[in-house]
């Protein structure tokens, strides 16, 4: 089973990541923004909300729902996970954080 070593490991394994400090809590972000902080009671992950629902429905015991205001967050219980489940969850958080690409201007060539 995975373990907090595991998640710091695999987030900082993943291009343009930072660890940062987050409320006294360790968070991986991207340039964009937080896409992965270890709490006390599991780790959140930044996830799209049709992917959120599904993990809540697939597992909940080990997706637990963690409401902030009106949205409804993923706490994942990472002991309950097989480190390559992990994996992909933590890889497909940052995907979701990363910036798109911002498509090359390219200049007209001046007329002689």
């Amino acid at each position: 089973m995975a373990t907090a070593a595991d998640v710091r490991k695999t987030a900082l394994a993943l291009d343009g990541v930072s660890e940062i400090e987050h409320w006294g809590r360790p968070a991986w972000r991207t340039s964009k923004r937080i896409f992965a902080v270890m709490r006390p009671d599991g780790l959140f992950l930044h996830l799209p909300e049709e992917r959120k629902q599904f993990l809540f429905e697939a597992a909940p015991d080990v997706f637990v729902t963690f409401m902030w205001g009106k949205t409804a967050n993923v706490i994942v219980q990472i002991a309950r996970l097989p480190k390559q489940e992990l994996q992909s969850l933590i890889r497909e958080a940052w995907q979701h954080a990363t910036p798109a690409a911002r498509p090359v201007k390219r200049r007209a060539a001046k007329k002689a």
